[in-house]
């Protein structure tokens, strides 16, 4: 991770009860802030539908001490839009630097 390249995002649970009527609600838990070297993944074009879109996936990766350990009930917040963690896995066996793959649930 160099100096410059990390961005600040943040790490957000997302929980999910029942209400009286038997509808999900889903609510925000715990939230994290941490800072990350964010990239797009190799070919962030896509072809869909006939036309070329920008790629919804982009790799995190973080320095964080994961006892909370987030999946995909997870998102991360970059840049005011919510990613859903596909793929988290540590980086070279190293105790604190986990890479996230995460896709967007909005437009990119």
């Amino acid at each position: 991770m160099g100096i410059g390249l990390r961005k600040q995002v943040q790490l957000v649970q997302i929980l999910s009860t029942k209400d009286g009527s038997g509808r999900w609600q889903s609510y925000e838990g715990e939230k994290f802030g941490v800072w990350a070297e964010v990239s797009n993944t190799s070919g962030f074009r896509q072809y869909e539908h006939g036309q070329t879109q920008l790629g919804s996936t982009k790799t995190f990766l973080v320095r964080f001490r994961f006892d909370k350990h987030p999946n995909c009930d997870w998102k991360v917040r970059y840049q005011g839009k919510d990613w859903t963690i596909s793929e988290r896995e540590q980086v070279n066996e190293k105790r604190f630097y986990w890479s996230i793959r995460a896709q967007s649930t909005s437009d990119v």
